[in-house]
């Protein structure tokens, strides 16, 4: 603000004074402060009127119509203000201030120079503005996108995880040989999955079902009648497409948040819906001593790919004794 209206006041009134606005220093003085007060009172009507139309019109296409429409209010407005200012001089007789038509245009075609470069210069830096924390949030997405990958790589891949698997296996060998010949089959299918898909963007709802599938069986293995899963999807959604390992990091935040119990199975169901979203819909046994903020960040790294990816979010809502997850899915 002080950067363009005390070098514009001084234009003012050295088109108003001529050389002895620089020549006495007193004139100098008194007028630039009246007219930089006068400016500055006028600067916040018309950041007021910026304001209004960057809400009125926030979006990157509509620049040029509330550059426009900005300027149409602005001209008059400085021109009445740039009026006052040589009104007060000539009604005071301001140092023997007289009034010329001549100067009095000067004075007027300034004020449509002022508005064009501050109107110009203020878009500029606030579109650059926003480009520095775009670039910023899409580094940062681009991260917690990578970390989501390798989060849903770990879930499965950590030795936690195998060593739950091989255990399981070890214990269907002597038991049931024909079983246990399906769990690796299956489990194989899992980590075939993993390995081939952590890097890319999408795949086919159809793909991420297999794996799915393929999944639910070593769970279900190892849960038994604890957790009860059900797929019920429409044929006509099966080409579309859906970011990998999304199913399994929100069930693993699921199985994370709840209690896992043959009295009060885990009942786990994914579904679409006549708007051809996809449903996670689970009961809800909410574990004793579940951090809450944990539970917020589980959800995180999901969310944030949807927001990197540019889909739509998540819809999340719960009610008493179930919780149902809305994941859109892409042409």
């Amino acid at each position: 603000m002080l950067g363009i209206l005390l070098p514009y006041s001084m234009l003012i009134n050295f088109i108003a004074f001529s050389k002895s606005y620089f020549t006495q220093w007193n004139l100098f003085f008194l007028a630039t402060a009246i007219t930089l007060s006068v400016k500055v009172i006028a600067w916040q009507l018309h950041t007021l009127i910026a304001m209004i139309l960057a809400r009125k019109f926030p979006k990157d296409g509509e620049t040029m119509k509330r550059i426009g429409i900005s300027l149409l209010l602005f001209f008059p407005l400085t021109a009445l203000v740039n009026t006052f200012i040589l009104w007060l001089y000539h009604f005071t007789g301001f140092f023997g201030f007289e009034f010329h038509l001549k100067n009095y245009v000067l004075v007027l075609i300034s004020g449509v120079g002022l508005n064009v470069l501050a109107t110009f210069l203020h878009e500029g830096v606030s579109n650059f503005e926003k480009w520095k924390a775009t670039l910023t949030e899409t580094e940062q997405l681009q991260k917690e996108y990578a970390k989501s990958q390798l989060d849903g790589l770990k879930s499965q891949v950590n030795p936690h995880f195998l060593f739950n698997s091989i255990n399981t296996l070890s214990s269907l060998i002597p038991e049931n040989p024909e079983k246990a010949e399906m769990f690796l089959d299956e489990m194989c299918k899992v980590y075939r999955y993993l390995l081939q898909n952590d890097k890319g963007e999408f795949v086919s709802l159809k793909m991420e079902l297999q794996f799915i599938r393929s999944w639910f069986y070593i769970l279900k293995i190892r849960y038994g009648q604890a957790i009860d899963f059900a797929i019920d999807v429409t044929d006509s959604s099966l080409e579309k497409r859906i970011p990998p390992l999304t199913l399994q990091l929100l069930i693993e935040h699921v199985l994370s948040q709840n209690m896992i119990s043959k009295v009060k199975p885990l009942q786990i169901q994914i579904v679409t819906n006549e708007q051809n979203w996809l449903e996670l819909y689970h009961t809800v046994a909410g574990k004793i001593n579940r951090d809450e903020l944990t539970r917020e960040k589980s959800m995180e790294n999901v969310m944030n790919k949807f927001r990197l990816l540019e889909l739509a979010p998540l819809k999340i809502t719960s009610q008493e004794g179930f919780q149902l997850i809305q994941i859109p899915l892409i042409e």
